[in-house]
């Protein structure tokens, strides 16, 4: 089979070609900017920068704040949510953070999409986004929550969502016999839509926590 060369394509397609390596794998990106000088050209274009998932990049590669800001300017949903969850949940600049939370959510950046889900609920009893999931969706966020190890918990000063935790957790207990197909079946396919949403929230609770940097304060 004849060797092919990302290089053959016409130009406008081996931008959407690094683009949809952007959103996929970091280490990738980082190869081709390296490997030829057109490539680099084409990874420093505003389509790629708002393309990037910043969250698939492996930690032996550098990540200088300038990388994020250039993102965050050209709009790559991956840096919307990382600025929007320490707007809400540690500066508590609530109005700023759900927007850009909604933002991201709205590109179909699915962390974020969950994130907008799980807050409207947990804040305002609102089930509107749960509709954009199905359960198949919710357990593959959380196994990439966890394969990444965003288990840290919430940090201190978040303490608007430590409350809304609190009360969640007397609700369930002031009405445990409503919750017993949580207890009694092995396949969440079969509980009833308010179990399992309401373990979901407890997931929520306890696995996702604030990825505290960079401190988006500074881009």
């Amino acid at each position: 089979m004849a060797e092919f060369r990302l290089t053959s394509l016409p130009e406008e397609l081996q931008h959407l070609v690094v683009q949809s390596v952007a959103k996929n794998s970091f280490g990738d990106l980082f190869r081709l900017r390296t490997a030829l000088k057109h490539m680099k050209e084409i990874t420093l274009s505003p389509g790629v920068y708002a393309s990037l998932n910043v969250f698939e990049s492996p930690s032996h590669i550098p990540r200088p704040l300038r990388l994020y800001e250039e993102c965050f300017a050209h709009g790559s949903p991956s840096t919307q949510y990382l600025k929007c969850a320490q707007y809400f949940f540690l500066y508590g600049f609530e109005e700023e953070g759900l927007a850009l939370i909604k933002t991201a959510a709205d590109k179909g950046f699915k962390i974020s999409l969950y994130t907008y889900a799980m807050v409207r609920k947990a804040f305002w009893d609102d089930e509107e986004y749960f509709s954009r999931f199905d359960k198949d969706d919710i357990r593959k966020i959380i196994m990439y929550v966890v394969e990444h190890g965003w288990g840290w918990g919430w940090p201190l000063n978040a303490t608007a969502l430590v409350a809304k935790m609190d009360e969640l957790l007397a609700s369930v207990q002031l009405t445990t016999g409503g919750l017993s197909c949580t207890m009694i079946l092995a396949r969440i396919d079969k509980m009833c839509h308010r179990c399992f949403w309401t373990m979901e929230l407890g997931i929520f609770f306890h696995f996702f926590g604030v990825i505290i940097h960079p401190a988006t304060r500074l881009w």
